[in-house]
Parts: C-alpha cells; structure tokens; sequence
C-alpha cells in the first residue's frame, strides 16, 4: 500500500478570539496546498482515500488536495490524527485501508513525525516535516519493524528528495 502523510499548510496564527481548532489556512497556505496535489500526481498514483485530522486547517488542506489528487475526492475526518493521539491506535487503523491501495493523511507535528519515525524504523530519530510538505511510502501491513519503505520527500518550494538519508539526515 502506498501510503502519502502530509502535514496541514500554513495557516493563520491562534489568539484569545481564534482557538487553535478554528486556525484556518492562509492564502500561501493554499496555495502551497495547491502545488503539492500537482505533486503527489506527477510523482505517483493518486491517493484513493485522505485521512485527515478535524482540525479546520488540516480538513482545508485535505479538501484542497481531494480536488485535485485523489481519485474518489474520498475525505475523512478521524481522531486518530489529532496530536495527542495514539500512534500505535493510528498504524493499526492505516493497516486496516488495506483495500484503499494509496492512502493520504493530513495531520500535525509532532505526531506526523512519530508516525514516519515508526514506519521508518528510525525509532531514535525525531523526523519533523514542514509545513504543507509530503512524504510518500510504501507500506507492508505485515511488517511490524519497519513496516514502510521510502518512496520520496517533496516540501514546499524544494526539490523532489529520493533519498531517505538525504530527506531525513541522521544528527
């Protein structure tokens, strides 16, 4: 299964009249968004399901790639992809859309990067992914050390990174 986390774009700062769950995305947000479903296309097939956090700028990112990037527009709010969520609980749901073949998730750091940390095997690294930025994999349901292999890494504005060394270097 392949299997796209992305992180939400950019979205407008939180204040005492805008709690975090309503921080909506910015104009350069959507356009980043935007550019990144081009991507995911150009680079491999298109996801046939999103997962995404409900928070209102993880859903606009979602719905912006829907349009463009998934097969069905098929959009699922879960919160499996809060960032207090468990990770575990998420990598059991992830293995259960086997039948999707190509999965997209749109969520938050930290959590994203634990997630990728645990498919990687690369369980003493903190891996953080910018904003609006994707990481495609390619995941054995089977596999429990390891499960997923690196497929790419594309951030906004930067090139197509093949390498997961180079995407994620050691410190």
């Amino acid at each position: 299964m392949i299997v796209y986390v992305m992180r939400h774009a950019e979205a407008v700062e939180g204040s005492d009249t805008l709690p975090d769950e309503w921080r909506y995305l910015t104009e350069k947000g959507r356009v980043a968004a935007e550019k990144m479903s081009s991507l995911i296309i150009k680079y491999g097939p298109k996801p046939r399901l999103i997962i995404t956090s409900p928070l209102t700028r993880a859903v606009q990112t979602a719905e912006i790639v829907a349009g463009k990037a998934c097969r069905k527009n098929v959009v699922v709010a879960s919160g499996l992809l809060l960032q207090e969520a468990d990770i575990s609980e998420l990598v059991g749901h992830l293995k259960g859309c086997g039948d999707a073949k190509r999965v997209l998730l749109v969520g938050h750091e930290p959590q994203l990067g634990s997630l990728l940390s645990l498919l990687l095997g690369r369980t003493d690294q903190t891996i953080v992914l910018k904003k609006g930025a994707c990481v495609a994999l390619e995941l054995d349901p089977d596999k429990d050390d390891k499960p997923a292999g690196f497929l790419w890494y594309q951030a906004p504005d930067k090139r197509l990174v093949l390498s997961l060394k180079k995407a994620f270097p050691r410190k």
